[in-house]
C-alpha cells in the first residue's frame, strides 16, 4: 500500500474510513515513519485546536461540578501543549461541531449520506428544502472568524463563475455555529482515480484541458485556486470535468506571504518518492514553498505537476522530507521521465515550461497553456498518413484495374490464340490444295508428257550425248516459250516460282530464271528424298540464303530474303518420272493466317523467322505452348504451335496493354510506390498514435 494522502488522514482521524480501509491504513502506519510522523504532527495540531476550543467554551459556559472535574483534568493534559500565548481567557468563544447525524437539518438543508472527507471539512449529499434539490453540503471541521469570512468571500466570488468545468457553488452560510457550503452535486470519481484506469496519452490531455478550462474561468473572475492536483477536479459520470474546492484547501500559502503553519509543521515530516503524502507541498509551485507571490501562474505551475504526473506515472520532483522537495521544486531538479514513456516532445516541452521555476518563464495564462495543449501535434503526421493512405489505395486500385484489365485482354488473347491456330491449319491446307490443283493442272500440259518421256538415249546406248544434250535443250526452248500464266493464276499465287525438272532432277524451266537450266536439284535434300523414293509430295521450309537453293540457280538473279515454302510433287509414269516444284514467300502465308491485330511470324527449324512478332519474343517463345513475355517494359503475351506439314512453327504474340503502360517497367514502379506509400501510412500512423493513443499505465 502506498503511503497515506491527506485525505486518508483526516479520514482516519475523524474516524470515517470503512472497515476495510481503515485495518489497511492502521497496517500500513506499523511499517511506515514517515505516516506515523505525519499522522502525529496532524493530531497534535487538532489537539491545540481542541483545547483551545474546549477552554473558551468552559469560560463562558456554566458547568456542572462533575463536568467541571473531567475538564478539569483533560484541560490539564491539553495545556501542556498550548502556547501561552493562545491561554488567554479573553479568546472569542468557538463552537466546536460534532459530525452531523444523518437526517439532521442544517439550515435549509437536510443531511442524508456522508460523501467523504477532506482537510477542512466533511462532505455531504444534501437536499436543499427551498429549491428541492441535490447538493454536495461542506461542512467545515473547525470555524474560525478570520478563515470563515474568508472563505464566504470566495465563495461569493466562485459563485459569479458560471463554467461547465467548475463546480458551481450555490450557497454559503453558517448555521448552528456550523460554516457550510452548498455546491453542485456530481456523481463521479476524483481525477486520480479515473487516471489511474488505463487512458491514453490524449484522454488524459483532454481531461486536463479540461480542467485547464475551469481554472482559467477562475482567473477570469480574479480567483486563485492555490491548490490544483487531481483529488480537487472531479469526472462525472457524464464525462464532464469539473474543478472543485478554489481557495478551500487547508495546505496554502498565508495572505501575508509567510508559511503556513501546515507548512511550518511539515519542515520536518518525512515524504515519499511514489506515494501522496501531504497531496498540497508535492504540487506547490517555488513560490509557495519561499512565500513569494502567488498568482495564476502558480495554478499552471500545479497543473503542470499534475499532468507530468497524470502521463508519466510519477511526479516531476523528488523529495523524502518536505526541504529536499522543497529544494528540487525551487532549483528546478526535474527527475529525468521514466523508460519507455510515449510522451511526444511537443507535449513534454509545454509540460516543462509550465513547471518553469520563475513565473515569467511560464506561459502568460492558463490560457496559452491550453491553446498549446489543445493544439493536436499528431495531426500533420495523421494528415501525412491520410495522403499516404489514399495514395497507396489509389495505386493499388491502379495495380487492381490493371490486373482485372490483363486478365480480361489475356483472355481476349486467348480467344485470338485459338482462332488463329485454327485458321493457320486451314491456310496451310489451303496452300497445299492449291499446289496439288495447279500440279494437277500442269501434267495435263502435252508438254508435260514429253518431260515425262524424255530420257537420254544414251543410257540405253542407243544414241549419242549430243543428240541427248540437242533434244534437252529443244524440250528447255519448249518449256521457256510455254504459257504459264494460267497455272500461276489457278495455282492462287501468281509470285510464286514454278520450277520442272527431269528424272534425273535436272533443272528444265524456273519461271523465276527461265535462262538457267541443266542444275542438279538432287542437292536438295527433299528432291533427294523424292527422287530416291520415285514419287510422293514435299512440303520444305527454309531460308532463301540457304546455299544448295542458291546453287541450283531456281531463284534467279534477285535478292529474297525470310523464309520460302517449297512444295514438291513426283510423278511416275512407269519407269519414268519428272519433279514439279512450286516456292512460295512464307509471307505471304501470314496474309492468309491473319484474322485480326495478333502478330503472327513463321520460324523455320534453325530459328529464322519472318512476320512482325519482334525477334526478340520469337527467340524468347517457347518452342510449343502459351508464356508472357517483357521486353524493354512491355509485356507479350506468346503461343507457339507447329506450323502443320513443315519443319517449323507458328508464333503468336500479342501486346498485353492495360492501365498501366505509361512508360517501360511502370507496373513496378508503381507497386514500389504503392508498398512505399502502405509503409508510410502505416509508420505515421503509428506515430501519431504514439503521440497521442499511447495508453498510460
Amino acid at each position: 500500500m502506498e503511503c497515506l494522502d491527506a485525505n486518508v488522514v483526516q479520514d482516519l482521524m475523524a474516524d470515517a474510513l470503512s472497515v476495510e480501509r481503515k485495518a489497511a491504513a492502521i497496517q500500513h502506519l506499523d511499517g511506515c515513519g514517515d505516516c506515523r510522523d505525519l499522522l502525529g504532527a496532524l493530531a497534535r495540531d487538532a489537539t491545540r485546536d481542541a483545547a483551545l476550543d474546549t477552554l473558551n467554551d468552559t469560560a463562558k459556559q456554566p458547568v456542572r461540578p462533575s463536568t467541571m472535574e473531567t475538564l478539569g483534568s483533560q484541560a490539564g493534559a491539553l495545556l501542556e501543549t498550548v502556547p501561552p500565548e493562545h491561554a488567554s481567557a479573553t479568546a472569542p468563544v468557538r463552537i466546536r461541531p460534532s459530525y452531523v447525524a444523518m437526517g439532521t437539518s442544517l439550515g435549509r438543508y437536510t443531511l442524508f449520506e456522508r460523501l467523504g472527507a477532506g482537510a477542512m471539512g466533511v462532505v455531504y449529499r444534501a437536499t436543499d428544502r427551498e429549491l428541492g434539490r441535490d447538493v454536495a453540503l461542506k461542512q467545515l471541521h473547525r470555524p474560525n472568524e478570520e478563515l470563515t469570512d474568508r472563505l464566504v468571500r470566495e465563495a461569493r466570488s466562485m459563485a459569479q463563475v458560471n463554467h461547465p468545468n467548475v463546480v458551481a457553488v450555490y450557497d454559503v452560510g453558517t448555521a448552528d455555529g456550523v460554516t457550510y457550503i452548498a455546491m453542485e452535486m456530481v456523481a463521479g470519481e476524483s481525477l486520480r482515480t479515473w487516471q489511474r484506469a488505463s487512458r491514453t496519452v490524449r484522454q488524459i490531455v483532454e481531461a486536463y484541458v479540461s480542467a485547464g478550462r475551469g481554472l482559467a474561468a477562475a482567473h477570469a473572475a480574479g480567483i486563485v485556486h492555490r491548490d490544483f492536483k487531481p483529488d480537487n477536479v472531479l469526472v462525472g459520470h457524464d464525462g464532464r470535468v469539473r474543478v472543485t474546492d478554489f481557495g478551500l484547501a487547508a495546505s496554502r500559502v498565508t495572505e501575508g506571504g509567510g508559511r503556513s503553519p501546515l507548512t511550518t509543521m511539515m519542515s520536518d515530516v518525512n515524504l515519499t518518492t511514489s506515494g501522496s503524502v501531504l497531496g498540497t507541498p508535492a504540487y506547490m509551485a517555488p513560490e509557495q514553498f519561499t512565500g513569494g507571490n502567488v498568482d495564476a501562474r502558480t495554478d499552471q505551475f500545479n497543473f503542470a505537476v499534475a499532468l507530468y504526473e497524470a502521463l508519466y506515472g510519477q511526479r516531476p520532483f523528488e523529495g523524502k522530507t518536505f526541504a529536499e522537495l522543497s529544494d528540487n521544486v525551487c532549483e528546478g531538479r526535474l527527475r529525468p521521465p521514466p523508460p519507455g514513456a510515449r510522451i511526444s516532445r511537443g507535449l513534454h516541452e509545454i509540460i516543462m515550461r509550465g513547471l518553469s521555476v520563475k513565473p515569467g518563464d511560464r506561459y502568460p495564462t492558463m490560457e496559452h497553456m491550453l491553446v498549446e495543449l489543445g493544439r493536436d501535434r499528431a495531426r500533420p503526421w495523421r494528415r501525412t498518413a491520410s495522403v499516404a493512405t489514399a495514395l497507396a489505395v489509389l495505386l493499388a486500385l491502379g495495380l487492381g484495374a490493371d490486373w482485372i484489365v490483363r486478365d480480361r485482354v489475356s483472355a481476349q488473347i486467348g480467344q485470338s490464340f485459338t482462332a488463329t491456330a485454327t485458321q493457320s491449319d486451314r491456310a496451310v491446307e489451303l496452300v497445299s490444295a492449291q499446289f496439288l490443283a495447279i500440279s494437277n493442272l500442269v501434267y495435263l500440259f502435252p508438254i508435260m508428257r514429253d518431260v515425262a518421256t524424255h530420257h537420254d538415249e544414251a543410257d540405253f546406248g542407243l544414241g549419242a550425248p549430243e543428240d541427248d544434250a540437242q533434244a534437252l535443250e529443244a524440250l528447255h526452248d519448249q518449256l521457256v516459250s510455254a504459257d504459264w500464266r494460267l497455272a500461276r493464276v489457278f495455282g492462287g499465287e501468281q509470285t510464286s516460282i514454278l520450277a520442272l525438272a527431269d528424272y534425273k532432277a535436272r533443272l528444265l524451266y524456273s519461271s523465276a530464271a527461265p535462262g538457267t537450266w541443266k542444275t542438279d536439284l538432287s542437292k536438295l535434300p527433299w528432291i533427294k528424298q523424292a527422287f530416291d523414293a520415285g514419287a510422293g509430295n514435299t512440303m520444305t521450309l527454309l531460308r532463301y540464303d540457304e546455299p544448295h537453293l542458291v546453287a541450283t540457280g531456281i531463284l534467279g538473279n534477285a535478292q529474297r530474303t525470310g523464309l520460302a515454302m517449297l512444295f514438291t510433287r513426283t510423278l511416275a509414269l512407269g519407269e519414268t518420272r519428272s519433279h514439279f516444284l512450286q516456292i512460295l514467300d512464307a509471307g505471304r502465308l501470314l496474309d492468309q493466317i491473319r484474322l485480326d491485330d495478333t502478330m503472327l511470324s513463321i520460324v523455320a527449324a534453325d530459328g529464322t523467322s519472318v512476320g512482325d512478332v519482334p525477334p526478340e519474343v520469337v527467340k524468347a517463345a517457347p518452342a510449343i505452348g502459351q508464356s508472357t513475355i517483357t521486353l524493354d517494359g512491355t509485356t507479350y503475351a506468346v503461343q507457339s504451335l507447329p506450323l502443320t506439314g513443315f519443319a517449323g512453327r507458328l508464333v503468336m504474340g500479342q501486346r498485353i496493354d492495360s492501365v498501366l503502360t505509361l512508360f517501360p517497367g511502370a507496373r513496378v514502379v508503381f507497386l514500389i510506390a504503392m508498398l512505399a506509400a502502405l509503409a508510410a501510412a502505416i509508420g505515421t500512423a503509428v506515430l501519431a498514435r504514439r503521440i497521442t493513443g499511447a495508453r498510460v499505465a
